[in-house]
């Protein structure tokens, strides 16, 4: 009986999971089916903010929203060298760059409302909205939400990996 009881419960789940009909957005370098990589639609985009998730609430306050709001979208994007990647940023947000190699435990966090570490840095958005870079080099860099708690609290980074 409770075999029979988890099959339902499993099986609307699972159907969802294989939908096949369902598009989804590349982003960065996909793979084809031959196994080679072909290009995404080009320029590559990744968002910073989902103010969407969540709930209204102030975060902190009643739930966990922040780990859904505050969030890199796609968290790794695959690009070639000389390839440039625009960030989408809501609201409240701002993109840091960090060279080849940098991981989140070498960002020197400080007190202050926002990372303000310049060692291995590449750039810094300037303005709200949007923000693009262009990687010349291959590697693995790390792109941060400068915002302390955004960056401590919920983890608010992610990759571009350059090929």
């Amino acid at each position: 009986m409770r075999r029979i009881f988890a099959v339902l419960l499993l099986t609307p789940l699972l159907a969802n999971c294989s939908d096949s009909v369902t598009p989804i957005a590349p982003s960065g370098r996909v793979l084809a089916s031959e196994g080679s990589l072909q290009s995404a639609p080009s320029p590559t985009v990744m968002v910073f903010g989902n103010p969407d998730a969540g709930t209204d609430y102030p975060a902190g306050s009643h739930d966990q929203s922040l780990h859904g709001k505050d969030r890199v979208i796609p968290g790794t994007v695959v690009i070639s060298a000389g390839e440039k990647v625009n960030f989408q940023v809501h609201r409240g947000h701002r993109v840091a760059i960090y060279n080849d190699g940098t991981r989140p435990e070498d960002i020197k966090v400080g007190s202050g409302p926002t990372v303000a570490d310049p060692t291995n840095r590449l750039g810094v958005q300037p303005a709200p909205n949007t923000y693009s870079y262009t990687f010349t080099k291959p590697g693995r860099y790390l792109v941060i939400c400068v915002v302390t708690r955004h960056f401590v609290v919920a983890n608010m980074y992610g990759w571009v990996i350059v090929r």
